[in-house]
């Protein structure tokens, strides 16, 4: 998978433009913006997958968001730490895990 996108520029470089673009924008959030307005969101079914290796974006920071949830009477949310697993989706106990949060999910917008 690696190298299939590595090595293909035509993918690789708009997927580094879009990066670079979020990151000199800071995602379009100013610091602390998600956790400060988090009431606005408490009506959406949350699942947060992490990698426990995540280096990138700190698993304190996915318990920091389902804590915050959870006090504002968020009704579905979930938080699974992956071992073994760090910042790519495409680690297969991430891929895992969000295939069975998706499931769930999806089970949930039925009932």
């Amino acid at each position: 998978i690696v190298e299939k996108y590595l090595g293909t520029p035509s993918i690789l470089i708009p997927f580094a433009v879009m990066e670079v673009h979020y990151m000199l924008n800071h995602g379009f959030l100013r610091r602390g913006q998600l956790l400060d307005c988090i009431a606005t969101i408490k009506h959406v079914k949350v699942a947060i997958c992490h990698g426990r290796g995540d280096y990138v974006c700190q698993p304190q920071s996915a318990w920091r968001l389902h804590q915050a949830l959870k006090k504002v009477g968020c009704e579905y949310v979930e938080l699974e730490f992956v071992s073994g697993a760090g910042h790519s989706d495409s680690e297969p106990g991430l891929v895992d895990a969000m295939v069975r949060a998706s499931d769930k999910l999806a089970i949930e917008l039925k009932a």
